[in-house]
C-alpha cells in the first residue's frame, strides 16, 4: 500500500510538473474604428509582430478582432488597413491574469498621386476602333446636333 501512495504521488508530481512547463497564452481582444467619425473598419488585418509562426487576423462586421494563444510578456502589434496609416502598438504587457483590450483609431492616408495629362487627337478622319474598316469616322458633339431628329436639326 505504501508502494502505491508513493508512486501515485510521484505520478502526480510529474504530470504537474509537465502541465508547469507549458507556455503561458492570453487572448488581445479590441475594436478597430476611423479616427475622424468613429465607425469601425471591417477588414482591417492586426498582426502579433515578432512572432514564430505568425499570428494574425482581421477585424469583423464590428471592427472587433481576437487574437488567441498569445504568449504573455511583452508583445508589439501592427494593425494596417488600405487607405489608412499603418499603427504599431510596442511593449504591450500581456499578463496571464487578465485579457489585454485595445480600442484602436486609424486615420486616413492622403496619397498625393502624379499629374494627369490628357491629349487631343488630330486625326479625325480615322475611326479610333481599327476593327471598324467601312463607313466609319468620328464627330464632335457639335455634330451629333445637326443629326436628323435631334434637338438641333436644322429641317424641325
Amino acid at each position: 500500500m505504501k508502494n502505491f501512495i508513493l508512486f501515485f504521488s510521484l505520478l502526480i508530481l510529474n504530470i504537474s510538473g509537465i502541465k508547469a512547463s507549458e507556455e503561458l497564452t492570453q487572448t488581445i481582444r479590441g475594436t478597430v474604428v476611423d479616427a475622424t467619425t468613429g465607425y469601425p473598419i471591417i477588414g482591417a488585418y492586426v498582426i502579433l509582430l515578432n512572432s514564430e509562426p505568425r499570428i494574425g487576423t482581421a477585424t469583423d462586421i464590428n471592427g472587433m478582432f481576437e487574437l488567441k494563444k498569445v504568449p504573455i510578456g511583452r508583445q508589439s502589434l501592427q494593425i494596417n488597413y488600405v487607405g489608412y496609416e499603418t499603427k504599431t502598438y510596442n511593449n504591450l504587457l500581456l499578463v496571464s491574469g487578465k485579457e489585454l483590450m485595445l480600442e484602436v483609431s486609424l486615420e486616413e492616408k492622403n496619397n498625393s498621386l502624379g499629374e494627369v495629362v490628357i491629349k487631343a487627337s488630330a486625326k479625325k478622319a480615322e475611326a479610333q476602333n481599327e476593327l471598324a474598316m467601312v463607313s466609319s469616322r468620328t464627330f464632335s458633339v457639335e455634330e451629333t446636333e445637326r443629326f436628323a431628329g435631334s434637338l438641333g436639326d436644322p429641317a424641325r
